[in-house]
Parts: C-alpha cells; structure tokens; sequence
C-alpha cells in the first residue's frame, strides 16, 4: 500500500466506519466481556468480514462517484455515443456480495460496453476471480458438496440470519453460488470485449 493510500482523505466509506465503530463498541461493552475465546474469535469473524465486505462495497462506489466519461469504441468497429449513469451489477466475492455501478455506453443495435468492468478486471459471470479460485481449489479435494462446505466456512457466504445481541456482525449476509458450473471455473476469465477509449471531460 503506497503512502498516498494510507494518507489520502476517503470521500465516503460511512457504511464501513459505522460497521467499525460497532465492533468497537461490541468489544468494549458487557455482552461481549463474558463470551469464551472460541465464541469471541467466532463473532470476530464474522463482523470482520463484514467490515472488509462494507470497505470493498464503499470503495467501489467511490469508484463510481469518480469515474469520467471516456470516448468509447467497441471491438465491433462501432462508436458508442450515448452514456448512460447509474447502471448497476452484483458481483459475489469471498466477503459476500456487493453492487459495482458504472457508466453504460450504448448504441442502437450493439451492446452496452462497461470500461469500468475492464479496470476492475470483472468476471463475465457474477462470481468473483477469488470466489471462483477458491471453488476449483476445493472442488479439487473432494466432493462438489464437501467444497460448498467448505467455501461456507471459508467465506462471508453464508451468514447468520439476524444479529444476535451478543454478536457484532451486523447485516445478514449471501448465499452460496449454487451452480456446479459456477464453482468448477477457472479463475482467470475476464471480460469478453475491449474497446479503446480516451479520455473526455464529464
């Protein structure tokens, strides 16, 4: 991490610093003093991987909050002329699922192209690069249903149902990619499409 990351001011981020501050306050109030370590290591666990879920979901809008509007032309030979903001997809990733938005750049006739996807190196399919990694390495040890096990255990995909009043791990979390063919990828695939685009004011 370079000295600018650490010192730079984040423009947002509320939802990862008030997920934060309760563990803090779960840590230093009466319902957590009389939890043995097993219990205290497992609520650590699961409301720190809601933080990390939180710091990843705010730092990808900030993302969008930042992103400019570029000069777009798709593989296809054809120039996408009409921008449209607000457009949204879920990604599912080891901490839980979160909600990249992006600019869409559409043209009658042609696809919409995302260049966010392409700087964020996203998946065609929902599951994330490390999720999906995570599936082959475990499918590779055993059974189909021992790896979903295992990614359960693993990972912020499975998540209790309501918090409890001795826990601090907040809000509930997702479910587990349910398709073989989901959990047996390759972790490498990328995006289908490239297109080259220059910088523009917004």
């Amino acid at each position: 991490m370079t000295e600018e990351a650490v010192t730079a001011g984040p423009e947002g981020f509320a939802a990862a610093r008030e997920q934060f501050a309760t563990i803090l306050g779960w840590l230093d109030g009466a319902s957590s003093s009389g939890l043995d370590h097993g219990e205290l290591e497992n609520q650590l666990d699961l409301a720190g991987r809601e933080l990390l879920r939180l710091l990843m979901q705010d730092h990808v809008d900030l993302r969008a909050v930042r992103e400019s509007r570029v000069a777009v032309v798709g593989a296809d030979g054809g120039c996408r002329t009409r921008v449209e903001t607000g457009h949204t997809r879920v990604l599912g990733t080891v901490f839980g699922e979160i909600t990249v938005t992006r600019i869409a750049y559409r043209e009658p006739g042609r696809p919409n192209l995302h260049p966010a996807d392409a700087a964020l190196n996203l998946p065609v399919e929902k599951h994330s690069h490390g999720l999906r990694q995570l599936a082959a390495i475990e499918s590779s040890r055993g059974s189909f249903d021992g790896a979903v096990e295992a990614i359960e255990r693993g990972t912020a995909n499975t998540w209790v149902s309501a918090r409890s009043k001795t826990s601090p791990a907040g809000r509930p979390g997702t479910s587990t990619p349910s398709t073989a063919s989901a959990h047996r990828r390759a972790a490498t695939q990328t995006t289908s499409w490239r297109c080259r685009a220059t910088a523009r004011a917004s």
